[in-house]
């Protein structure tokens, strides 16, 4: 019997992470001990993977179901897809009387203005579902004319008569008094209870109406199906003994509890990229490593986010649902804080293809894991990125992925024949290196231009990867890039799920308050902040979390007098002094580092406020990483491996990571092979263990 089952009073948190190939789960126990698995996920089941998982994780561990007591989501792909795919509820959108069809107009820009047949993104509500209401708030919230019951009740009943699950409510200026919006819903609950409502002063309570109009429509369309997604987990992990309410990742980079995840499902749409994000920044921390590019790579996409100071970009610039997946504009705008990732198309799982010029091409469209690649053995037969990198040594030819999938080296061979290496003329190895090379291009590329367009030089930052494929083409994507150091965590492959543990309870609003700087009334700014900071902090009290533990931020969004976009700044909180200069400081050095300079004698006008309430991390990872580190020998073992810079197949020794001695540096080249993952150490280069982390530094120009 081991000594967590032992030890009665061993409790432990649970994480997991649904991917689109695979969900990544993790307990970590209060003693410092970690466990980790992978399972593939299921599209039409996601509950199913986690609780096979989780059962087989507490029975090799001897672990009672008793003693999990907490557990954290991220349910990015169960919400994302919804939107993706269309498969919401029907929808309804009750607006303004006049404004039914913004959501469609939307901001008329074409985001490929040479292209006149550019198609928009379709706007979830069709026109029939989308009813008016004879109700007026001017901009500063005074009310000019009041809905009546009778049209609401009118509302009630054509809802019913169209089958709808879920209403929309956004009228035109809510943001500024949501009376209306209220009342309707007070209304719909007494007379429709079965469907549920959104309000856009709850969900975006900002100027823009169609961007809120958007982020309003697309959480009414979740929710029903995201509360019975979590409701059918939570279910299933009380059938199994565990009584831990079940907490939920949010796009910003906190958690939360689940009620407040089942009425704003729009906040989970980038839940685990985020999480992964979160994580990366607190080991990078725990290491003393303050600038670093997380660059995680899974079997579906690979995610990029900057982490400057130890702390991720965060955005409000967000899209789902685009059209193009890699054209900004054309997709459906979500202005809600969120971890700034950008997404490049390339998984373990992305498709080489030849296109129709007859160059060689690799992704957007993945193998999933379903039928998965061809070396998977399940189905799959088009040629993937992990095909090639099993061709090309990455992966242990006689071995298995993550003990779900056991690679077959000949199902891989075959594919890249048949679809790559033939139809071009070249060998199955030059075929597979190809596909390597391109992949690990295009993934370079775009971190390139997202650190860029951040005013900031790659160069300078070190490259953290993690996720099942992250480690095995950071190298190469470093090369590419100029970091010359590579940063590796432990338990990389499912470092999303860890982000999910060590993430803070968060919850961020905002709210609309115009006004140019020089006449701003503070006493009606803080009136305002005030009431924003006892909203969402009551909301981190019915978590769970102590009143004495919530720390709140306020920022607000500014811009120079014409413009039409805003820079966020830090709002000044004394109460006496020259709060409007303090306030213009903020925002002149925030437009700076944006910008590159600022623009001090043009007036300031403030657009937004911002509040984000959150607790304190905690350092679950450094202690379990400690715990469970030792050293160990084992068979020496070998593998050809093909290294892109020497053209050539090497013969290169393999080891575990539990191998490597803490502060003794290593050369390349060698594999360390990591549960769900392989790190590639290439010729020329030295590789070390310092601070948990498993640091390379390259010997290539």
């Amino acid at each position: 019997m081991t000594k967590e089952s032992a030890e009665g009073g061993i409790q432990y948190r649970f994480g997991f992470d649904i991917g689109g190939t695979f969900t990544d789960l993790v307990l970590l126990g209060t003693n410092g001990a970690v466990h980790t698995g992978k399972v593939l996920s299921r599209s039409s089941n996601v509950a199913q993977p986690i609780i096979t998982g989780l059962r087989s994780m507490l029975a090799e561990h001897q672990i009672r179901a008793s003693q999990v007591s907490e557990v954290v989501a991220g349910a990015t792909t169960a919400v994302s897809n919804l939107v993706i795919e269309r498969k919401g509820a029907i929808t309804a959108l009750a607006t303004t009387a006049g404004f039914r069809d913004i959501i469609e107009i939307g901001r008329e820009i074409r985001y490929d203005i040479y292209d006149l047949r550019a198609v928009h993104p379709d706007c979830v509500v069709p026109r029939p579902l989308r009813f008016e209401i004879d109700e007026r708030i001017d901009n500063r919230g005074t009310v000019l004319r009041a809905p009546s019951d009778a049209q609401i009740d009118d509302l009630a009943l054509q809802l019913k008569s169209y089958d709808v699950q879920s209403v929309a409510v956004c009228f035109l200026h809510a943001f500024t008094n949501p009376t209306h919006e209220i009342r309707v819903r007070d209304i719909l609950s007494r007379a429709a209870p079965h469907i549920s409502v959104s309000l856009s002063s709850e969900v975006l309570g900002e100027i823009r109406e169609y961007e809120r109009i958007v982020a309003t429509v697309l959480n009414a369309y979740a929710m029903p199906l995201v509360s019975q997604y979590l409701a059918e987990i939570e279910a299933a992990l009380k059938g199994m003994g565990i009584a831990a309410t079940l907490q939920v990742m949010q796009s910003n980079g906190g958690r939360i509890s689940r009620s407040f995840g089942e009425r704003m499902p729009i906040r989970l749409l980038e839940s685990g990229p985020a999480a992964g994000a979160i994580a990366a920044a607190y080991a990078a921390r725990q290491a003393h490593v303050g600038n670093i590019v997380a660059f995680d790579m899974g079997g579906t996409t690979a995610k990029a986010c900057l982490v400057t100071d130890g702390e991720p970009d965060v955005t409000t610039e967000f899209e789902v649902a685009r059209v193009h997946r890699f054209k900004r504009g054309s997709g459906l705008p979500i202005r809600l804080p969120v971890v700034d990732l950008i997404e490049i198309g390339a998984g373990g799982g992305s498709i080489a293809h030849i296109d129709v010029t007859g160059l060689m091409k690799v992704g957007p469209q993945s193998a999933g894991s379903d039928p998965g690649p061809a070396c998977y053995g399940l189905g799959g037969s088009e040629p993937t990125v992990t095909d090639a990198a099993l061709l090309l040594g990455y992966l242990d030819p006689s071995g298995s992925l993550s003990g779900q999938v056991k690679l077959r080296p000949d199902l891989a061979e075959q594919a890249i024949r048949t679809h790559i290496a033939e139809p071009l003329g070249m060998s199955v190895l030059e075929a597979a290196s190809g596909i390597h090379r391109i992949v690990c291009e295009n993934m370079a590329g775009a971190v390139k231009i997202h650190v860029v367009e951040k005013g900031r030089d790659v160069r300078r930052f070190s490259l953290f990867a993690f996720g099942g494929a992250g480690p095995i083409h950071a190298r190469e994507v470093a090369r590419r890039t100029g970091c010359r150091e590579i940063l590796i965590p432990r338990h990389a492959g499912v470092l999303s799920a860890f982000g999910l543990l060590v993430a803070p309870m968060r919850v961020d609003t905002s709210r609309s308050r115009y006004a140019r700087l020089e006449n701003i009334d503070w006493e009606e700014i803080d009136a305002v902040l005030a009431e924003m900071e006892q909203t969402i902090a009551a909301e981190l009290v019915a978590a769970g979390v102590a009143a004495s533990d919530i720390n709140c931020r306020r920022t607000a969004d500014m811009r120079y007098v014409g413009q039409g976009f805003e820079v966020n700044a830090e709002l000044p909180r004394q109460a006496s002094g020259d709060r409007n200069a303090m306030l213009a400081s903020a925002f002149h050095t925030a437009y700076v580092a944006k910008f590159g300079r600022s623009l001090a004698t043009f007036p300031i006008e403030l657009i937004n406020l911002r509040v984000g309430a959150f607790t304190s991390s905690g350092s679950p990872i450094a202690r379990a990483a400690a715990n469970e580190a030792q050293t160990g020998t084992s068979t020496p073992r070998h593998r050809e491996v093909y290294f892109p810079d020497v053209n050539a197949f090497v013969t290169t020794p393999v080891i575990t990571e539990t191998e490597l001695e803490t502060g003794r540096a290593v050369s390349g080249p060698i594999l360390i092979e990591q549960p769900g993952t392989t790190i590639i150490v290439g010729p020329g280069d030295r590789c070390s263990t310092v601070d948990n982390l498993i640091k390379i530094e390259s010997g290539v120009a």
